[in-house]
């Protein structure tokens, strides 16, 4: 004979979801982010879309070398701010992961690329002070974006919560720095 899943009680399953409801607020409602998030992610942004910049238009090793630190400041200031956000408050968001590590979604990452854009012609003219104000606005844009989807974040965590996972992220690291190897060995 088969048998049947127990019949539950509505009330008790209303009741349930209730308290999982309740201690997700709880939770969200407790979080931190640590100080000087925004401005260091400006600045790590910032860095990384002007040593772009740099990089493309030297069409050189030493360049893609010049291209490549400024991804590890972004990619280490990252990691930073993720381990410091763990560490105050014990958890790990998936999606602030994927704020951090890569450009925000929406405008800000319209204005990223617009930077990276603007950077990359003024760098190939020689316009070096546009190269600096493009890679300066992307990397307010980029935290602001941030700034914005966190607060999105606290008001509908289960909307906001998805994001790169850090495997990902690993991935699309390690597949950036085979690209940067390849335009070395094959872009002369």
């Amino acid at each position: 004979m088969e048998s049947t899943p127990a019949q539950h009680d509505p009330d008790e399953a209303r009741a349930s979801l209730a308290a999982a409801d309740d201690a997700r607020r709880r939770l969200t409602g407790g979080l931190r982010l640590p100080a000087g998030l925004y401005p260091s992610l400006a600045v790590a942004v910032a860095v990384q879309l002007g040593t772009a910049a740099y990089g493309i238009a030297a069409q050189s090793l030493v360049g893609l070398g010049i291209a490549f630190a400024g991804l590890a400041v972004l990619f280490g200031t990252a990691a930073v701010l993720l381990h410091r956000f763990h560490r105050i408050n014990g958890v790990t968001v998936d999606g602030l992961t994927s704020q951090l590590a890569l450009a925000p979604g929406g405008p800000a990452m319209l204005a990223y690329l617009g930077a990276l854009a603007a950077g990359i012609w003024a760098a190939f003219a020689s316009v070096w002070w546009i190269v600096v104000v493009a890679a300066i606005a992307g990397g307010i844009a980029c935290a602001f974006g941030t700034r914005q989807w966190w607060r999105g974040y606290l008001t509908d965590p289960s909307t906001h919560a998805r994001g790169a996972s850090p495997r990902l992220l690993a991935v699309l690291a390690a597949t950036a720095g085979v690209g940067f190897v390849a335009l070395a060995v094959f872009g002369r």
